[in-house]
């Protein structure tokens, strides 16, 4: 990335930019992959897709300052749609004119020329000589076309880039705001016209806007997104969010504390676009905002009439042009969103609505593409949608269809936002304060971790008091351990079973849904429900029982079979607690454990090493033909330099050569090979012997609690030789275990070291 600095030391202007490159907050990872696409080789379009309100225009703004004063070949050219524009050809004639000035602007190095006003003659009387021909033919037969069909014209305009392309002149075409391109009402889609051109132009372009609408124009148009990049722009983390509010309000000279700084990033969602029209109202009315009334008092001037307000009512207007068709709308959002469910039924808003059924499609495609409210099938849904919207529903509700005056709308919401604001900060410093048990639950992937870790009496009774330094050597020399299981969902309880969000926060609640083993078979299908108890001290029986009971019962509400329960608690357990949910067989972890699992998550499996240093081998045989003598002799190999004793070394040779046999008569791998790993850990030899296709009978898979063979060998009721093979292997090693993978099954096998 070019720095910020230009040549002489000084900042560098700003040209489309709004704010300087050291005030630009975030998308730090976006801008830089915006910049890299105008030196690919490649051509490559970049969908850039963001939240509503998440902010875009900033980044597209910023790369293309960043671009225009690196000096590449690559012509950086910036434009925005507007909610203003309908006509079509308009649109594209506007985008031809900005296309070719910020051509003449860049080629010219003159940051000037890029945002000046200029006619068509300016244009032209400015541009390069080595420009000038083509520019002029293409203004000339752009003329000629204003009396053909606009089509015509709007597919001319767009195709300037591919155009100059042939003249020599590379741009990287960033267009911003793309959720206004369907804006029109003609029977051009300004939007696919848009994708055609930018796809068909063998450049690199970005396309941002919102994610749902770009998703869905990029798809209808083309048919896929062969060729194209996806970048989701989500909210700014909470730091960075805060660090935009302190430059905005310093840029606006509004006065601000911490504590209304931290109200504002989390009453208006992270939302740059509300922030800043927030601030600067403040600034524009001379408030202070430097306590909560302040702070709110002005949110609900914005809400019922500010730029909060015109923004959405903005989107309303657009989505329903007719003024009581509207006021409808705006009762039936605001009992949806206020009603327990905060859902309501397709055909309920038809009725309620008294539109057609094309209308109701077009409105709820709508509010759908602009998230504020969710239509699935035949529900529509009001969760999920920023408290800021919920706040202008209800505004305008209470204004507009309760006909409450206006000075009775502005008490009640400001007396409930001032009730509300210690609620929501309590909220963000629960969040900030929560174990992170969705993120921990992301990351099992059938990784082995010390049992202790899952249950509470165990890891009190051994290591409490020890540092981690002091605790890790011993966790890691645990010969009890646990299989995560392979999470493949993980979301917030209130997500599957919103009658309990008063129970459960969505912090400290999460369902997780995986397969045991990673064996994706209905009997290995599991759900683990997790739940982090508020309780200063050791949580007590009373409580785990009831944090138990609850988590049970949703088990039972939604059906879930096979489950895992699991409790957090800062502080650990009570013994009479730990017994009950032992009995229960759930499983108990004060966050120490959780720092503890979380480090060997994060590391992948506990590196075991010898001398600090793990070794791992890896052979690969063809089968038949004895072979397997071969694997034999490298493993004899391999236990003699970690110095294994003579009967374990036989041990392990005549394991694995039972294991190659099995692996061949079993496979139905077509490149007739076994692959064997052998891992050298401080205090164990494990191997393990896969081949694709490798099919082994059911009863081979069953595991004890712990992911260890659970020694029936009543199970293994096998005919033959292959039978008495498996039984002897597991009386040869120490721990034997199949296990699911992708494309078959694999064994594992492992050896401890006992000296002499």
């Amino acid at each position: 990335m070019v720095p910020k600095k230009s040549n002489n030391g000084h900042e560098r202007a700003r040209i489309m930019s709004r704010v300087s490159a050291g005030e630009f907050v975030g998308r730090a990872g976006a801008l830089e992959r915006i910049v890299k696409l105008s030196g690919d080789g490649e051509a490559r379009g970049l969908l850039l897709l963001l939240a509503p309100s998440a902010g875009v225009s900033e980044l597209l703004r910023q790369s293309y300052d960043t671009l225009f004063y690196a000096h590449t070949e690559t012509v950086p050219v910036y434009f925005s749609l507007s909610r203003k524009e309908k006509s079509p050809s308009a649109v594209a004639r506007r985008f031809l004119y900005s296309f070719l000035q910020q051509i003449s602007a860049f080629r010219l190095r003159d940051p000037r020329l890029a945002n000046a006003a200029l006619t068509k003659t300016d244009l032209l009387d400015l541009s390069p000589p080595a420009d000038y021909e083509w520019i002029e033919r293409l203004l000339a037969i752009v003329e000629s076309e204003k009396a053909s069909d606009e089509q015509s014209l709007v597919r001319l305009c767009l195709s300037a880039p591919e155009r100059a392309a042939t003249r020599g002149v590379r741009s990287l075409v960033m267009i911003d705001a793309a959720q206004l391109i369907e804006a029109s009402e003609t029977e051009i889609s300004l939007g696919a016209e848009f994708v055609r051109a930018l796809t068909q132009s063998r450049l690199p372009f970005v396309l941002a806007g919102l994610r749902r609408q770009v998703l869905d124009l990029v798809h209808s148009t083309l048919g896929d997104f062969d060729g194209l990049e996806r970048q989701h722009l989500d909210r700014l983390e909470d730091e960075e969010v805060g660090q935009l509010v302190d430059y905005v309000a310093r840029r606006e000279s509004v006065e601000l504390s911490d504590s209304t700084r931290d109200l504002i990033v989390q009453q208006l969602d992270g939302s740059p676009l509300f922030i800043n029209a927030l601030v600067e109202a403040a600034r524009e009315k001379q408030r202070p905002l430097t306590s909560f009334r302040n702070c709110q008092r002005l949110y609900v001037e914005e809400v019922m009439g500010g730029r909060i307000h015109r923004h959405f009512s903005s989107i309303m207007d657009e989505l329903v042009p007719a003024s009581d068709t509207r006021r409808l709308l705006i009762r039936l959002l605001y009992e949806t969103s206020a009603s327990d469910t905060r859902k309501s039924t397709v055909e309920v808003w038809r009725k309620r609505l008294d539109v057609t059924s094309e209308q109701l499609q077009r409105l709820l495609h709508g509010l759908h593409i602009h998230e504020l409210a969710n239509v699935n099938g035949s529900l529509v849904e009001m969760n999920g949608a920023p408290l800021v919207w919920h706040d202008y529903l209800r505004a305008r509700y209470e204004w507009e269809v309760a006909s409450e005056p206006r000075a009775s709308v502005l008490a009640g919401m400001l007396t409930d936002l001032l009730k509300r604001a210690p609620q929501t900060m309590e909220r963000h410093y629960r969040r900030e304060a929560a174990a992170g048990l969705p993120d921990l639950l992301s990351r099992f992937d059938c990784q082995r971790v010390p049992a202790s870790l899952l249950h509470f009496d165990r890891f009190s009774r051994h290591y409490k008091g020890l540092s981690v330094e002091e605790a890790a050597p011993l966790l890691d020399a645990e010969t009890d351990l646990v299989r995560l299981p392979q999470i493949v969902s993980v979301a917030n309880t209130t997500a599957f079973h919103p009658p309990v969000q008063m129970q459960l926060e969505e912090e400290r609640s999460a369902i997780a849904h995986g397969f045991d083993a990673g064996s994706y078979l209905e009997a290995s299908e599991v759900v683990w429900l997790t739940a982090e108890i508020d309780s200063k001290m050791e949580a007590g029986r009373g409580l785990a029982e009831m944090w138990h009971n609850r988590l049970t019962h949703l088990a039972r509400t939604r059906s879930f079979e096979r489950v895992r329960i699991w409790l957090v608690s800062a502080e650990g357990f009570t013994t009479e607690a730990v017994d009950f949910l032992n009995e229960q067989g759930a499983y108990s972890s004060s966050r120490r454990q959780l720092e503890f699992l979380t480090a060997r998550l994060g590391e992948g499996e506990p590196n075991r090493a010898v001398n600090g240093v793990t070794d791992e081998f890896e052979l690969a045989i063809p089968m038949g033909e004895e072979t397997e003598l071969i694997a034999a002799h490298t493993v004899e190999q391999i236990a003699r330099r970690f110095n294994f004793q003579p009967d374990a070394i036989n041990q392990i040779k005549t394991a694995l050569i039972e294991a190659c046999i099995n692996a061949a008569e079993h496979s139905l791998s077509t490149d007739r090979k076994i692959y064997q790993r052998f891992r050298l850990e401080s205090d164990r030899l494990v191997v393990t012997v896969s081949s694709r296709g490798l099919l082994v009978p059911e009863s081979h898979l069953e595991t004890g609690a712990h992911g260890r063979s659970n020694g029936n060998h009543q199970s293994e009721n096998v005919n033959g030789r292959r039978g008495w093979g498996l039984k002897l292997i597991r009386t040869l090693m120490d721990e034997v275990e199949f296990e699911r993978v992708d494309d078959g099954t694999r064994l594992r096998m492992t050896k401890y070291l006992r000296k002499s």
